[in-house]
């Protein structure tokens, strides 16, 4: 495939990552900011706690919760609220009593007042310091907002403990603050968390898009290498086919030459000589012919191929050579179902398979092709009588350039095997239980293309 034609990985990378990437900035921007402002307005809630209970721990007017009828400890406590009242932020303090009811507060008509509906005051009075923020006007009210007239505010819920009984919770100090100050820090804070999140999916982006831009232009690359190479590879396995198959005919041509040449041959020895050569130029001719046609094309069209007739076909080819090394045929097996296949190179597989099975038989001997078939696929063997193949030989026979024959290009059987790949199929060869080995080609059948 032509790297041009492929959509680019950076684009593609670019469209799916920025998405990705601005999900993750506002999700952990909205997730910190949310955690930073909870932190920053507990912090303040905090601190105000510790003044209120130093406060009324300090001039022992903690008891007026507790026991709110006693003149001495309630002229106590209005002093420690008027210190509250000093400080600008807070716009409205209640104080509530263990049974929840307002004790004291800024605003006169709220004392004697009970609120059923404050989940807060109820988790204060277990103890716990309730820190909570808010809009007036946006959400439900309060019973116990009546009267205020800001938008934003920040309500603290002061547990007050007895002195000697921290678990003794004597009542609970409220505190509605419009924290001015405090505020402008959290918007600040805020601000500076979104830029930092901003920024870093920024520089992530960038960072991530160079390095996979930098990876796209290292594949496309190697793609376009890989091309060259593959037509580079397929050009030397076509050469090779072709020298290795021409082999035959150039024989039988050399053979009939020498013949005509001996003193004692006859017009009709000449004729027939003749005739030897004539056929294998036109066989050599064809077999060029067919590769050509194979090469000009960009991709072998597979199709039905009927087995048997080429086998007969190839074996009556090769006849010359195995009548001049006394090498016997036979085929075991009328007919055997079509499979999928590219008829000129399929052809020239089992060329150099029975090619390669005369050579292993230079004293001669028998040849046998046989095959079997189940649903998906055709098992077409090749049984010869030679010397046989050790175990190492076996295992490096179908690479590229190797061959146990002088002279032998090494390229028949590696290219048969990456070719039977590409269909399919596979081609094997062992040694046979007697003497002699067996090669094995499977390939798919011709009815089964359409269940891939």
């Amino acid at each position: 495939m032509d790297g041009s034609n492929m959509p680019s990985l950076r684009r593609r990378f670019a469209a799916r990552s920025l998405v990705v990437i601005v999900g993750m900035a506002l999700g952990l921007g909205w997730l910190l900011s949310d955690m930073l402002t909870d932190r920053m307005l507990r912090r303040e809630g905090e601190v105000s706690m510790e003044f209120i209970r130093n406060l009324l721990i300090t001039d022992g007017s903690a008891g007026f919760l507790q026991s709110p009828t006693d003149p001495e400890l309630r002229e106590r406590f209005l002093a420690s609220m008027r210190h509250l009242s000093t400080m600008t932020e807070p716009m409205r303090a209640n104080a509530f009593g263990s049974d929840g009811r307002v004790l004291w507060s800024t605003d006169a008509a709220l004392i004697g007042r009970r609120y059923h509906d404050n989940e807060e005051l109820r988790d204060a009075l277990r103890g716990e310091l309730v820190v909570d923020s808010g809009s007036l006007g946006r959400w439900r009210e309060k019973e116990e907002h009546e009267g205020l007239v800001t938008t934003y505010y920040v309500e603290s819920y002061v547990p007050v403990l007895h002195p000697e009984d921290p678990l003794h919770v004597l009542g609970v100090i409220e505190l509605y603050k419009v924290p001015v100050k405090l505020s402008a820090a959290i918007r600040n804070a805020v601000l500076q968390l979104w830029l930092a999140c901003a920024g870093s999916a920024i520089v992530l982006f960038l960072a991530l898009n160079g390095i996979v831009g930098r990876v796209d232009r290292i594949m496309r690359e190697q793609q376009s290498q890989l091309a060259e190479s593959q037509a580079l590879s397929s050009a030397v396995a076509l050469a090779g086919a072709v020298a290795h198959n021409l082999r035959n005919p150039l024989a039988s041509i050399r053979t009939a030459a020498e013949m005509m040449d001996t003193a004692c041959s006859s017009p009709a020895d000449y004729l027939e000589h003749r005739e030897d050569i004539i056929a294998s130029v036109d066989r050599a001719d064809r077999w060029i012919t067919e590769l050509v046609r194979v090469s000009n094309s960009p991709q072998l069209p597979l199709g039905p191929v009927a087995t048997a007739p080429m086998w007969h076909d190839c074996l009556s080819e090769l006849q010359p050579q195995m009548l001049r090394q006394h090498v016997g045929w036979q085929v075991r097996g009328e007919q055997a179902p079509a499979v999928l296949a590219h008829p000129a190179m399929l052809r020239q597989i089992l060329l150099s398979v029975l090619a390669n099975a005369i050579e292993a038989m230079p004293h001669g001997g028998e040849l046998e092709i046989g095959w079997t078939a189940d649903r998906r696929e055709l098992r077409m063997t090749v049984d010869d009588a030679g010397e046989g193949i050790g175990q190492e030989a076996r295992k490096a026979l179908f690479r590229p350039f190797f061959s146990t024959k002088n002279g032998g290009l090494g390229i028949g059987l590696a290219l048969a095997r990456r070719t039977l790949a590409q269909w399919g199929g596979t081609i094997d060869l062992r040694a046979r239980g007697g003497a002699g080995s067996r090669v094995t080609i499977t390939l798919p059948l011709a009815g089964n293309e359409a269940d891939g």
